[in-house]
């Protein structure tokens, strides 16, 4: 506990799944956390119930449409108001359709881009200006295990975080003279735990042909990634820069 105390944190897509463990444990070590969400609503009801949780005025929710230009040009300067720094951004957002490579289009195919990828892009080109000014900062991509696999139709999805991989590693070379570290964070296969959003048939089947291969053998639950995210986002890895830390169980090896 305390690890990020009073340290300004921005995770995108922190009002629902995963978003929302990262959210709940930033808070718990003491950080102060922007919920951003296409779902405004989402994030202000999530935000004021971290805030009632943690008995203090902790979080604070921002409606955001990642892929927009406009709206992510204006997040650091939001933050900026409010708290007066940014130190870490954790680019969570994103979206994992299932879809045969013959069956995507064009619009499919720059949607997916515009969300797992270019999101990142616009929000890293927000927040890096105020890091470098500052002389320190932490980002943390989200990108996922299957770029080292692969898998059958999820083509769009994988190339763009393999995209998310590259800028990674492009922008810590480029900004950690100025202090700032850029990491990922490669997820597996992981249980919903919302009991409104269960595991489709062909998901369940998934999952359960995955677990034959990992080596940790249960499934991989959301709680699971937040000891890593924690790890990234604190001086636990402030020697630590351009690097894809995964987390599946095993599954996958490198």
């Amino acid at each position: 506990m305390g690890r990020l105390d009073d340290s300004v944190v921005i995770v995108t897509g922190g009002a629902n799944g995963i978003g929302r463990w990262y959210c709940t444990a930033l808070v718990q070590e003491g950080a102060r956390v922007v919920v951003c969400d296409i779902d405004g609503e989402g994030a202000a009801g999530f935000a004021g119930w971290l805030n009632e949780r943690a008995g203090a005025d902790r979080a604070h929710p921002i409606g955001l449409d990642v892929t927009s230009p406009e709206q992510t040009a204006d997040l650091a300067s939001a933050v900026l108001s409010r708290f007066g720094t940014v130190d870490v951004l954790v680019n969570n957002a994103g979206s994992y359709p299932h879809v045969a490579f013959d069956d995507i289009d064009h619009d499919a195919w720059r949607r997916v881009i515009a969300l797992n990828l270019d999101s990142v892009f616009l929000c890293c080109r927000a927040v890096l200006p105020v890091m470098r000014k500052q002389g320190h900062g932490a980002i943390v991509n989200v990108a996922t295990n299957l770029v080292w696999s692969g898998l059958a139709n999820m083509a769009h999805y994988i190339a763009a975080k393999s995209g998310v991989i590259g800028l990674t590693k492009a922008l810590a070379r480029e900004y950690g003279e100025h202090g700032v570290r850029v990491n990922a964070l490669a997820p597996g296969a992981v249980v919903p735990d919302l009991p409104d959003r269960p595991l489709t048939p062909a998901g369940q089947e998934t999952v359960e042909e995955i677990l034959h291969y990992q080596s940790v053998k249960r499934h991989q639950h959301p709680r699971d990634l937040v000891g890593a995210m924690l790890f990234l986002c604190s001086a636990d890895s402030e020697f630590i820069s351009g690097q894809v830390l995964t987390v599946d169980g095993g599954l996958t090896m490198h």
